[in-house]
């Protein structure tokens, strides 16, 4: 990860090691709302079944990438959770854009009805709750890399909440967590996903253009 100016990057040209020791872990079994994780990335599911991976070579030319793999997933998702970060961060990416390349580097399958979103939430220390959006647009994935360019408008039209209930305005305002997940509706588990999903070039707080 690096930032230009105030945009945040993430393109994956690490040691596997490296990447290894910033996967975001708890700090006790089982997961508790309540206990924090620390570290840079996470997955579900299981947690943390991510790498990077080489093969096939990465997007734009990089020579790696984020390789999330599912293994008959209840959850199938990756994330940036700068929430995890020491020191914490939470991000006003109000009126922004990302991007993100994805593949799918294996045959992919999922249960019917379930696509990827770009999604993102915050966590209320309050009430230990965790609120979640997606916008409505979906994703592309195919057999090569394609890339996706996603505005983050500050309008409620364009999003789905699918956890908690507050409002976009305030989530947006206090990012914590962004990725890439797959679901149907609101839905975000039984997703059932099967195969390699490729991540690359993950930047986001991006002006609009």
């Amino acid at each position: 990860m690096y930032r230009v100016a105030n945009v945040i990057h993430h393109d994956f040209e690490m040691a596997f090691e490296d990447f290894e020791d910033r996967k975001a872990w708890p700090e006790h079994w089982p997961i508790d709302s309540k206990v924090d994780f620390k570290g840079e990335y996470a997955s579900q599911s299981p947690v943390g079944n991510m790498h990077v991976a080489t093969r096939g070579g990465g997007a734009n030319g990089t020579a790696r990438y984020l390789a999330l793999r599912g293994v008959n997933s209840d959850q199938f998702y990756a994330e940036a959770t700068p929430r995890w970060y020491r020191p914490r961060q939470a991000l006003d990416l109000r009126d922004t854009r990302a991007s993100v390349w994805l593949k799918a580097v294996t045959p992919l399958t999922v249960n019917p009805g379930y696509s990827p979103y770009l999604f993102l939430a915050d966590y209320c220390e309050q009430t230990h709750t965790y609120c979640g959006w997606y916008v409505k647009q979906p994703l592309r994935v195919g057999a090569e890399w394609m890339l996706n360019e996603i505005d983050l408008r500050n309008d409620e039209s364009f999003w789905v909440r699918y956890s908690h209930d507050r409002p976009l305005d305030t989530v947006l305002s206090r990012v914590g967590f962004i990725g890439v997940m797959y679901l149907r509706g609101t839905n975000y588990h039984g997703v059932g996903a099967k195969g390699l999903l490729g991540i690359d070039e993950f930047s986001y707080n991006l002006p609009l253009p």
